[in-house]
């Protein structure tokens, strides 16, 4: 198909289940993604757009982390998620054959902890479908779609919702069983609770490694026939498995282990000598600073020594008078939005600064449009830097006012900031309105310099 851009993302394919559409596109960067919005606009979307907004801040490590989003014109929410080399659970299935016990082990168990982290959370969670579920490179399930009715406070309510969820989805993947699954069956309707579910499914066998795509071949297409002792990485010490499940655990543990086989000698040899002498230049700054810094190492800024016959010394000049401090408002440090200066009973100039790095979204992109507006006006790429996220469709378009400032006078500055409409985590949707009160959105990112305008549109 042809190729079409959503957002900053050049989309390359689409397919739709169940309400849901997923692209397939490549983001700014040349990585692979997968952009999750609802297949229609208005209404008919409504509860795909509002499960999307639910779930977009839930994390788990098999479950695809939303790593951006944006609002389509129409309205649709957009969640953009990593791709790379993922495949659909139906099409592993199909290629696959039935399933070992062991491996509906290991296929199931990772996907029923994400049900209850969701539950945790305050979601009602509904029954996944095969198609939301993903293998990555490595044979390890992920989760794409997460389905939910609703939130509550009723922590009881959200684990009984988790435990249907997880009832269903084990019977879907044991209708792919190998062997009857009637055992399995029968343990399911006797659990009454989520930890019920989880220990059914422990209960049937003992996990197997699921093959990946990439490592499946002719000769080796069964779980327990695939050599996986090269991929089990460095053994693991009794007491790792006390931790959490988490990719993070999982690096620090693989460090910690790729250590303790490297001596010493082997880790300081491997420095390149380079380093060695960068390494060396900073300590002898360091200690040159140190010594300059300590009384009697520099000369008093305040006294002159006199070179004349005398050889006394003498006052030295007066030091020049400070400037006004009503003049430091004026500029502001790089990265921070420009201010200007203020009367003596408003906020002091640094104040904008400290909008900008708050936690009031509200009040931080009020503080950006003013800045914008100022920018707009006498366009500089550092101003610009300062107001807009990097990459994002605002900061393209303000962009190419550098070559063109006459067009300033064509781009949508919101006056008024009304509110906040949607928050999805480091991410929130504001209502605007304009000079002439004609409605605007303003989608501002919490980056590490603060936060930063995404996105200005006119709403029709």
């Amino acid at each position: 198909m042809s190729s079409s851009r959503t957002g900053p993302y050049d989309v390359h394919a689409r397919d739709e289940h169940d309400g849901l559409e997923v692209l397939r596109a490549t983001g700014p960067d040349g990585l692979p993604v997968g952009l999750l919005r609802p297949a229609q606009a208005g209404p008919h979307g409504a509860s795909v757009q509002a499960e999307l907004a639910r779930t977009a801040p839930v994390r788990h490590a098999h479950l695809l982390p939303a790593v951006d989003v944006l609002h389509e014109p129409d309205g649709r929410l957009v969640v953009v998620v990593p791709d790379g080399d993922l495949v659909p659970l139906p099409s592993w299935l199909a290629g696959r054959g039935p399933l070992a016990p062991g491996e509906l082990v290991t296929l199931a168990v990772p996907l029923l902890a994400v049900l209850e982290r969701a539950a945790a959370t305050g979601l009602v969670v509904d029954r996944p479908h095969l198609a939301d579920v993903v293998l990555d490179d490595r044979g390890a399930p992920l989760l794409r779609r997460l389905r939910t009715a609703g939130a509550t406070a009723d922590v009881a309510a959200a684990r009984a919702s988790a435990a249907a969820a997880s009832r269903g989805l084990v019977e879907l993947v044991a209708g792919h069983l190998e062997e009857g699954s009637s055992p399995l069956l029968t343990a399911l309707a006797a659990a009454d609770d989520l930890d019920a579910v989880v220990e059914a499914v422990h209960d049937l066998a003992a996990p197997l490694p699921l093959p990946s795509a990439a490592a499946e071949t002719d000769d080796a297409t069964r779980g327990d026939e695939v050599d996986w002792s090269a991929l089990a990485g460095p053994p693991r010490p009794a007491w790792a498995a006390a931790l959490p499940e988490a990719a993070v655990v999982d690096a620090a543990l693989d460090w910690l282990a790729a250590r303790r086989e490297t001596s010493v000698r082997a880790r300081v040899a491997a420095v390149r000598p380079r380093f060695w002498l960068l390494g060396g230049v900073v300590a002898a700054s360091v200690v040159i600073a140190l010594l300059l810094s300590a009384p009697g190492g520099s000369v008093d800024g305040g006294t002159a020594v006199a070179t004349d016959g005398g050889g006394a010394a003498g006052p030295s000049p007066t030091p020049a008078p400070a400037a006004d401090a009503g003049d430091a408002g004026a500029t502001s440090p790089p990265g921070r939005p420009p201010t200007t200066p203020r009367g003596g009973d408003g906020p002091a100039p640094g104040d904008d600064d400290v909008v900008t790095t708050g936690e009031d979204a509200v009040a931080a992109a009020r503080v950006l449009l003013e800045a914008r507006e100022r920018c707009l006006a006498d366009v500089t790429p550092s101003c610009l830097a300062a107001v807009d996220q990097p990459g994002s469709p605002v900061a393209a378009r303000d962009a190419q006012l550098l070559d063109d400032p006459g067009a300033a006078g064509g781009a949508l500055v919101p006056t008024a900031v009304d509110g906040e409409v949607q928050r999805l985590g480091e991410t929130v949707l504001l209502d605007a309105r304009g000079a002439d009160d004609e409605p605007a959105s303003v989608l501002v990112v919490r980056t590490e310099a603060g936060w930063r305008l995404r996105e200005v549109v006119a709403r029709r």
